[in-house]
């Protein structure tokens, strides 16, 4: 895939979970989510500090472990997000995919960041509207990608603690694998 199609792919993502957490009411922030160890607000800040993360390994180039707490979001959640994830955007647009960015633990470029970020988007965008219950689509295209981009690196997602076990799909398209091998059933 062309890099102008994987950035693409990211804004189109990091949007479809703006969609979804704009439904979020004032008393719902307490709400269990599908990650049963957070509730809407610990999963909302998990996807915004990623996006702060994209934006500090950018612009400073270096790592720095994420703010987790609940202040990250400000007294306007739906705003912080919307900064945060338009400045991210931003420099992605402006730095080629194959930029060594900094990591702790692994060697990684912006490419291989954004698969990571475009998950979040994705399997948390799904996470916050099955919460909400409101509805949520995948892009198949986005879907495909991911699969491409998760399925050599099985080994990996089955060693890691941040997605379930894989589960039988619930039908042959791309989403649906996609969701399953990250550990989530989607509805037929």
């Amino acid at each position: 895939m062309k890099s102008e199609n994987i950035v693409d792919l990211y804004t189109r993502s990091v949007a479809a979970f703006g969609e979804v957490l704009s439904n979020v009411p004032i008393d719902a922030w307490e709400n269990p989510t599908p990650c049963t160890d957070w509730n809407i607000q610990m999963l909302v800040v998990h996807v915004v500090s990623g996006e702060v993360q994209v934006a500090n390994l950018l612009e400073s180039e270096i790592f720095v472990d994420p703010d987790l707490s609940a202040n990250i979001l400000g007294p306007d959640p739906m705003s912080t997000w919307r900064g945060t994830a338009l400045k991210a955007i931003g420099l992605v647009q402006q730095t080629p995919l194959d930029t060594r960015v900094p990591h702790p633990t692994m060697d990684l470029t912006l490419e291989r960041l954004l698969g990571a970020r475009i998950t979040d988007n994705v399997v948390h965008g799904w996470d916050l509207s099955q919460a909400l219950s409101v509805p949520y689509e995948t892009e198949e295209e986005t879907a495909e990608w991911l699969l491409g981009f998760w399925l050599p690196l099985f080994d990996f997602l089955s060693d890691s603690e941040h997605f379930s076990a894989p589960v039988e799909p619930v039908d042959n398209s791309a989403s649906a694998r996609l969701f399953a091998l990250l550990g989530r059933t989607l509805e037929p």
